[in-house]
């Protein structure tokens, strides 16, 4: 039976692994099989043992998959990332855990609904959700051109557009601003609009 469980845990960490690997996440595949074997198997070990609160175990488990998580999360500029693979791993934890404890439906019930939150969720937040994200721009500027003027043009395209860091290299000077789109031009239109402004030499858009 234990094996059956290990094996289990296994393939319900493989499930939400590939999801997080065609995303090209930093936690993929086999990350996520190792976290729910080692949580199944903490779980089986603590069960096994006499006078042992499986409870107990499983609270250090959580404890430990926090440390693993927070690895998962990096800043990149004025944004955080991994938030999501941070999740995924603390969940993927708990699903070894509950196949340890003989919790079967619970854990594959999890493992689907997982999965339709990190894609199905994820599509819909791509189709009815984008418009409603504030942006980061990384606006490069012309050797020699006023900011002031750049930043009073990029009003006009961005009316709510707000300035986060203003860097200055040796050969050009970047405004990085945050903003909400407008719901009248895509992405690849909004950069096109701010690329065509008097004095900017690059667009960098990220959502």
């Amino acid at each position: 039976m234990a094996f059956g469980q290990i094996l289990l845990a296994a393939v319900l960490g493989a499930v939400v692994g590939v999801e997080r690997e065609l995303g090209a996440q930093p936690a993929g595949l086999r990350t996520h099989m190792l976290v729910s074997l080692g949580a199944a198997l903490f779980t089986l070990a603590g069960a096994g043992l006499p006078h042992t609160d499986p409870t107990r175990v499983a609270a250090q488990v959580v404890t430990g998959i926090g440390f693993l998580g927070g690895g998962a999360i990096f800043k990149e500029g004025v944004t955080v990332r991994g938030l999501t693979t941070a999740a995924s791993l603390w969940v993927t934890a708990s699903i070894g855990l509950a196949v340890g404890l003989r919790a079967w439906q619970a854990a594959v019930a999890v493992t689907a609904l997982t999965v339709a939150v990190l894609w199905l969720v994820k599509q819909a937040e791509r189709h009815f959700l984008q418009l409603r994200r504030n942006l980061v721009l990384c606006v490069a500027l012309k050797n020699g051109v006023s900011l002031d003027e750049v930043e009073h043009e990029m009003l006009r395209v961005l009316p709510r557009a707000k300035v986060l860091r203003v860097t200055y290299a040796e050969h050009e000077q970047v405004i990085e601003v945050t903003a909400r789109p407008p719901t009248t031009a895509s992405l690849p239109q909004l950069a096109e609009a701010l690329r065509r402004l008097p004095g900017v030499a690059g667009v960098n858009v990220s959502g």
